[in-house]
């Protein structure tokens, strides 16, 4: 492993330069709707910029408009009767306690037209949500001409900004700053259905359009930086500062951190794919995709992290997540279409800037103590990074709505995480790290819920932010988890890497995924999700009844020739008498679904002999019944025998065993507890 430890950026050279502004794979795509040029001084003392920012924005719709709505997303920290601090509810994202002090706000003092006419008596504080006439996280202004479908215009902006101590991805904790959501961001225009900015609420994350930044970044001159886009350009400036110019084409966002260089240090790495790239992923991704080899060939691209000093003992560890991240998704996903990714630790104090994703540029989070045993034997260094980097694609690539589609960006990369987790732990890719059953635990968390939850709910309309989690993360991930059961894992794979084909560098919704699933798969799956995701439906299938018998001869009349007979029989039919004389046995299976999901579920019949046989049955009655005859007893029955319905979780009632042949056992019931129970796990896990 080759890393180096640096304290000044500067190392890249042109020919990495003009590689980022072409971007690979994806260069043929336009995606430019808006293009930020800022140039940004920090006072690393009261933690405050002071900025000017100029703006070009495309009107790419089939509709006019004659105003622009932007984001002021720091002004959520202002007051504790903001919308975000009133559904933040005195509680935090991360592990701090909620301000109290140290507000933060974004405070636009000039804004003129590209004609030269002064927009500001024109700006106005909106609140689209909930009308709290405390928040003023979105802005309004309106223009002296109208923007006609695309037609372009430039804005020219000052304004500064106090950071917050240290809060929901943003601000300062001691010398160390993470500036996310920092600038005024213009808001997305739908055209006929017009401006699309939400206020900043507690639940929910962004949405913006892709265009390109160039953001000139003043700062103390030794101090360490990062940020999205790569580094173009680093002069002196007066006062023992400096200014570094970073570049970024192709995103949604700009985000950065500085800090010290006793508190910080930057380790810049590199991905080799000939090195970095497990063969037997390599392997996978071949037979899942149908891909050859050469299909797959990934780029090599550059890592930088910026790590506190006291966690420099787990940079290898870091390393190796970064490159096994960019491995899968690369290989499953598409190449990384830049050709640089920053990761950012943060220091003890600044949890709350951990485990966010920007465009490029990430944060994680990890302690010294991670590198000692016990706590060594946890993935968290690797799950968070695996996390996060996937966000480079299903919100850095795809940027569907946050807002109103979390679940679209949370909920794929869950799945994603939790695909790519599990393989490097059967793989022992991470030797430090102990058996977890990844899949098992996400499916733990659809038990707790004691309402039916909807996932395709905005994300401040959840009746709790714990809903909100639950049902954008592991819920959504549980869902994909079923469709791989329902279509195999070739489909699957292959559905996943068509929608993120499709859809790179646009919005897609819920429905582009769907029709790529659907596509691969070739069934339509519109109504599988239109429950599992646009309803609170929840699956549950149950064996309600058996019944099984040795019918005795007929008795009693028949009509035959004209006229009543008698027929000889036996009295009573051997109803569960092993010990009956006929050598057939009719058996009635009884099925219920106790959800109001349906679907096709398959179940498994097991004879006393050892033989077995499946059946589906299509879920659309509430309850069936089969008649069944054979040599043999009925030893066990099992719905959904796979676990392929991974929604399921009560599960316990999907089991019947014949009572005669457990009981023969004086701890049956000890034996039966422990079969379901570890039926149940292995499914989960």
């Amino acid at each position: 492993m080759t890393l180096q430890f640096v304290h000044r950026p500067g190392w890249l050279c042109f020919a990495l330069v003009a590689a980022a502004l072409t971007l690979g794979p994806t260069a043929a795509i336009d995606a430019g709707t808006v293009d930020y040029e800022i140039e940004v001084s920090l006072d690393p003392t009261a933690h405050r910029l002071q900025a000017f920012e100029r703006i070009r924005w495309t009107n790419t719709t089939g509709a006019p408009t004659d105003e622009i709505f932007f984001h002021l997303y720091l002004n959520a920290f202002a007051s504790s009767d903001t919308t975000f601090m009133r559904e933040l509810h005195g509680s935090s994202l991360r592990n701090r306690v909620a301000l109290t002090d140290g507000w933060g706000w974004v405070r636009i003092e000039s804004m003129v037209f590209d004609d030269g006419a002064d927009l500001m008596p024109g700006l106005e504080f909106v609140r689209p949500d909930d009308d709290n006439p405390a928040d003023f996280s979105v802005a309004r202004v309106a223009l002296p001409r109208v923007v006609v479908p695309g037609g372009v215009v430039e804005l020219e902006l000052e304004f500064s900004a106090q950071l917050p101590r240290i809060i929901a991805r943003t601000g300062f904790e001691g010398d160390f700053h993470l500036v996310g959501q920092w600038f005024p961001k213009i808001g997305v225009f739908e055209g006929d259905e017009g401006w699309n900015c939400h206020q900043f609420h507690a639940s929910s994350e962004f949405f913006a359009d892709f265009g390109a930044y160039r953001v000139s970044i003043t700062l103390p001159e030794d101090w360490v930086l990062g940020a999205t886009g790569i580094e173009t350009g680093s002069a002196p400036a007066d006062g023992g500062r400096r200014t570094v110019v970073y570049r970024a084409e192709r995103v949604h966002d700009f985000a950065w951190c500085t800090a010290p260089p006793d508190l910080m240090e930057v380790v810049e790495t590199d991905f080799s794919p000939g090195r970095d790239v497990p063969m037997r992923w390599l392997e996978r991704a071949q037979t899942l995709l149908g891909l050859s080899a050469a299909e797959l060939e990934l780029p090599p691209m550059r890592l930088r992290l910026i790590v506190p000093r006291a966690q420099r003992v787990l940079v290898p560890r870091m390393v190796r997540a970064a490159r096994l991240s960019v491995a899968w998704f690369g290989l499953f996903y598409g190449p990384y279409p830049y050709p640089q990714v920053t990761i950012v630790s943060p220091p003890v104090g600044a949890g709350e800037a951990g485990g966010m994703e920007y465009p490029t540029f990430f944060t994680t989070g990890a302690d010294r103590l991670d590198a000692y045993p016990p706590f060594s034997w946890s993935s968290d260094i690797e799950t968070v990074t695996v996390h996060e980097f996937g966000h480079q694609y299903f919100q850095g690539m795809l940027a569907s709505n946050e807002f109103e589609r979390g679940w679209l960006d949370e909920g794929v990369n869950t799945y994603a995480e939790l695909e790519c987790m599990t393989v490097i732990a059967a793989d022992g890719l991470v030797p430090e790290i102990r058996p977890f059953p990844y899949w098992g635990a996400e499916r733990l968390a659809l038990v707790f819920p004691r309402v039916p939850v909807k996932v395709a709910t905005r994300a401040w309309e959840y009746r709790r932010r714990w809903i909100y989690f639950f049902a954008s993360y592991p819920k959504t991930a549980v869902v994909l988890r079923t469709v791989e059961g329902l279509i195999g894992p070739e489909a699957m794979a292959r559905g996943l890497r068509s929608y993120v084909d499709r859809n790179a560098f646009h919005h897609p919704s819920g429905r582009d995924l769907v029709a790529a699933l659907s596509d691969a798969s070739k069934q339509d799956l519109g109504p599988f999700f239109e429950q599992a995701i646009w309803s609170d439906a929840v699956p549950d299938w149950a064996v309600t009844s058996v019944r099984q018998r040795t019918p005795k001869t007929a008795g009693g009349f028949s009509w035959d020739g004209g006229e009543w007979h008698v027929i000889e029989g036996d009295e009573t039919d051997g109803a569960d008498d092993e010990a009956a004389d006929s050598d057939i046995w009719q058996v009635d299976v009884e099925l219920a679904r106790l959800g109001d999901f349906i679907g096709p579920v398959d179940v498994e019949l097991t004879w006393a002999d050892g033989a077995s046989e499946r059946r589906t049955w299509g879920g659309e009655e509430r309850w069936v019944s089969w008649r069944l005859e054979g040599s043999e007893r009925l030893a066990q029955v099992v719905v959904d025998p796979d676990g392929v319905w991974a929604l399921e979780t009560r599960r316990a009632d999907n089991y019947w065993r014949d009572k005669p042949a457990r009981e023969d056992h004086p701890l049956w019931w000890v034996r039966e507890f422990l079969g379901i129970a570890g039926n149940m796990f292995l499914k989960w896990s």
